[in-house]
């Protein structure tokens, strides 16, 4: 699975409308500019009602335009299935809200064009008021203004944020690990060659290599089934390898009836393969024991398995005949006695002959080691997955939205008082 996140936008062309932005910016500091230039001439009261009224009407109109607009365009955001590009309401509700970009430059124009005067009988006492300069703090008002009216059309644009998910080909194969859970396995001759004295049961060695193993897999489904006088499944086909893991470390010996039913195990190992779609298909079967409580011959189970393209790979844990068996006294003291265990080597190789897989004969954990990579290098690989691609969208425009209203809010909040204008 590979996952990976970028950013868009989901209507991107709307950003087209921010192109009137440095535009309005820069006639701001103009009409400013010429603002502190000029002084009022003849007529000034007349014209300052006619740029009152032109106001007055702008103010109305941007008012109307921009909850029409906002209204129009983000009630098809949210409802609208289809491209919001393809519906009328969507673009109107744009032109709306670009009328009103006109109508506040406009507004803007005709405001700093002429100056508020204010009549006085004698400029006499004027006289002695020395001149200011303005601050640069008068422009942070409009600033705020655009920037609330350049965030709105952020948000208009649809920012999203797309993760995208894909699967991708990967090869492995469908395996089923057999193993023998009988009392048998409690033998302790499976110590590692490079210390012969060392008492492991073919059980614990079995468990630990199968165990390092399992954490080798990255592509290969594993399944787990355990039998002695009768087979189960522990574990069906997965990928998630701890759950392989956890339970093959919660197995023990002696549990199920005392036994060995190689056939049942197979069959039973069959059955979880069956409906499998690998092409490689493999049962690596452990046991250290000769087949005495099978309901169905494991020849007959061999022939089931190669029936359906699944091969075998017998592995005959422990060396045979007599070997160190532990036993417990009265006091609950473990003391070792050589034991005879029967063994079937013969029928473990006719297994591998019929279903087209290896014997293997393991004496100690680093052979049952090679066991296991021989059997890979045999083994062919398929694909178990097909590709796939999902996108998951996620809408962030309340990101703009929200400090949109904080700008707007602030901007009427600093006119209203530090910026205060009289008249």
């Amino acid at each position: 699975m590979i996952r990976s996140t970028e950013f868009q936008f989901g209507s991107p062309w709307v950003l087209a409308l921010m192109v009137v932005l440095p535009l309005v910016i820069v006639s701001l500091f103009w009409l400013e500019r010429r603002r502190w230039q000029t002084t009022p001439g003849k007529g000034a009261l007349a014209e300052s009602e006619r740029v009152r009224r032109l106001l007055a009407a702008c103010l109305v109109f941007s008012v109307g335009a921009t909850l029409g607009g906002v209204f129009s365009t983000f009630w098809v955001l949210l409802v609208s299935q289809s491209p919001p590009y393809e519906s009328p309401l969507f673009l109107g509700g744009l032109s709306l809200l670009g009328l009103v970009v006109v109508l506040a430059a406009v507004a803007i124009g005709f405001k700093r064009r002429h100056r508020p005067v204010l009549i006085l009988s004698t400029a006499s006492l004027l006289g002695g008021i020395p001149e200011g300069r303005p601050s640069l703090f008068r422009f942070l008002a409009p600033l705020l203004r655009l920037s609330a009216v350049a965030l709105l059309l952020l948000a208009l644009a649809r920012p999203q944020v797309a993760t995208t998910e894909a699967d991708v080909f990967t090869e492995g194969m469908d395996m089923v690990l057999t193993l023998d859970v009988s009392t048998s396995m409690r033998a302790v001759d499976f110590a590692p060659a490079i210390r012969p004295r060392d008492r492991k049961s073919r059980i614990d060695g079995a468990k630990e290599v199968i165990g390092r193993f399992i954490k080798q897999r990255q592509q290969d489904r594993l399944g787990l089934v355990v039998f002695a006088a009768d087979a189960f499944t522990q574990c069906p086909l997965t990928l998630d390898y701890s759950v392989v893991h956890n339970i093959l470390g919660a197995i023990k010996t002696g549990v199920i009836d005392d036994g060995t039913a190689i056939g049942n195990a197979i069959i039973v190992s069959v059955n979880r393969l069956k409906e499998s779609e690998a092409k490689s298909k493999v049962i690596i079967l452990l046991t250290d024991g000769d087949d005495n409580a099978s309901k169905i011959t494991p020849m007959q189970a061999a022939e089931i398995a190669k029936q359906q393209n699944i091969k075998i790979f017998p592995i005959l844990v422990g060396k045979g005949g007599r070997v160190p068996y532990p036993v417990k006294d009265v006091f609950g003291h473990t003391h070792y006695r050589q034991v005879e265990i029967r063994t079937d080597p013969e029928l473990l190789k006719n297994i591998a002959s019929v279903s087209q897989g290896k014997f293997y004969r393991a004496v100690d954990e680093q052979a049952l080691e090679e066991d296991f990579q021989d059997i890979l290098d045999h083994m062919e690989k398929t694909r178990l997955m097909d590709p796939g691609k999902f996108t998951r969208t996620t809408e962030v425009f309340q990101l703009a939205l929200l400090p949109a209203v904080l700008a707007i809010l602030l901007e009427l909040a600093l006119r209203w008082t530090v910026f205060r204008r009289f008249p």
